[in-house]
């Protein structure tokens, strides 16, 4: 089967954490090499970002990368029709054919649909995450988001949902036919995502040996609710002696190397808010990282944490799990889901400081708990493989074709 992903928003090459690249590009990257070792084809049609970029990029056997510029970059409406004429353009003068369209995020679905009518083949849509959830979370209000998330629901053949919780708020706030909706969960590559010795991986990653390290990895983002870690940390601080010399809190995301970077509203606030609190020995950005190695950190870190206002599911989370790491975790959308807490980590309410504080002094004071709720996390994290996964999603295309 030829398939025809729709990667408008970020290009899956991006490094993590830069600019809007995130858990969907981990998600389409393992989805599409999954589909390729099952014997199906996948172009991955994203935006140009850069202006040496190559147009046709393979990214394994039967996976490419294809790049194509878009129009009115400064407004996505625009850009995202200017993306469909030269993808149409593209497929038509490259005689390309394919059998199914999977279009990622919202974006992605505005050109998806109006694609599978000029194709006349099918069309799944993720949405990755959803505008009234980020409108009753993070209360990011953006109606004409919500409006274009509607016509795409309404005109695509079919709907993955990563959680039933996902299934539940497409249903209720979107109006969606139950027909249409899947319900499949991310996978994990556990080949990559494995627990790894906590020295070994300090050395390798030249981190201090004798200090208890705290792990954010994501985007910076106001609805990843990083000042709400900052806050809890600096309870924290006045609670232990002598706290920068005996903690170390890493915040993996974004091009740190960038101007851009500083500049960033949501940055300069958690900067202040770091500097405001006196915690700035201790608690570094230190940018995006390969993926390769994610690994070590999680195993590296004695608790990782989530402190997203919304998430609509957490591959982070998911991969910090099959590390086995201690993971604690805002109690909203797919975290609820992944982490049942006491069991495989721990929960605590979203946005409650005090709460994220009081579980973060327990655990970081008792290491057999960390440890328990480590392997539980391990086990857990069994049941998300890639591999089964993209077979689920194959029965929905060929269901659809």
């Amino acid at each position: 089967m030829n398939i025809a992903f729709i990667s408008y928003w970020s290009c899956p090459l991006t490094p993590l954490g830069v600019l809007t690249a995130g858990g969907m590009n981990v998600y389409e990257l393992n989805l599409a090499n999954s589909l390729d070792k099952s014997g199906h084809k996948v172009d991955i049609f994203t935006r140009t970002h850069k202006q040496k970029d190559e147009i046709s990029i393979s990214v394994h056997k039967d996976v490419r990368v294809i790049h194509l510029p878009s129009l009115n970059n400064d407004d996505h409406y625009l850009a995202a029709q200017s993306f469909f004429n030269r993808m149409l353009e593209f497929i038509e003068k490259n005689s390309l054919s394919y059998q199914v369209i999977h279009a990622h995020y919202f974006f992605s679905g505005l050109v998806g649909i109006k694609l599978k009518k000029s194709l006349r083949i099918p069309m799944v849509q993720t949405f990755h995450t959803l505008g009234i959830m980020k409108k009753l979370y993070g209360k990011v209000i953006d109606e004409k988001r919500i409006k274009a998330e509607k016509e795409i629901i309404k005109k695509a053949d079919g709907i993955i949902a990563a959680t039933a919780l996902e299934v539940k708020d497409l249903l209720k706030h979107y109006s969606a036919k139950k027909d249409k909706i899947f319900e499949i969960s991310p996978g994990v590559d556990h080949r990559v995502f494995k627990k790894l010795n906590i020295k070994t991986s300090r050395t390798k990653l030249h981190l201090p040996l004798n200090k208890k390290i705290i792990l954010f990895v994501g985007r910076i983002d106001p609805i990843k609710g990083i000042n709400l870690l900052i806050e809890a940390v600096s309870i924290l601080s006045k609670k232990y002696p002598s706290f920068e010399n005996n903690f170390y809190v890493l915040l993996i995301g974004g091009d740190i190397n960038s101007r851009k970077f500083w500049l960033d509203r949501e940055v300069r606030k958690i900067s202040q808010l770091i500097l405001d609190k006196k915690l700035e020995c201790c608690v570094k950005f230190i940018g995006s990282r390969p993926h390769y190695l994610l690994p070590y950190y999680y195993s590296a870190a004695n608790v990782m944490v989530m402190p997203s206002v919304y998430e609509s599911f957490g591959l982070v989370v998911l991969e910090s799990m099959a590390c086995g790491s201690a993971i604690v975790a805002s109690k909203v959308g797919g975290l609820a889901y992944l982490v049942k807490d006491n069991f495989n980590g721990r929960l605590f309410k979203s946005n409650n400081v005090m709460s994220l504080s009081t579980i973060l002094w327990e655990l970081l004071n008792d290491k057999k708990q960390r440890e328990s709720l480590g392997r539980m996390a391990e086990k857990s994290s069994q049941k998300f493989c890639w591999a089964k996964q993209a077979l689920k999603i194959v029965k929905v295309y060929n269901k659809l074709i």
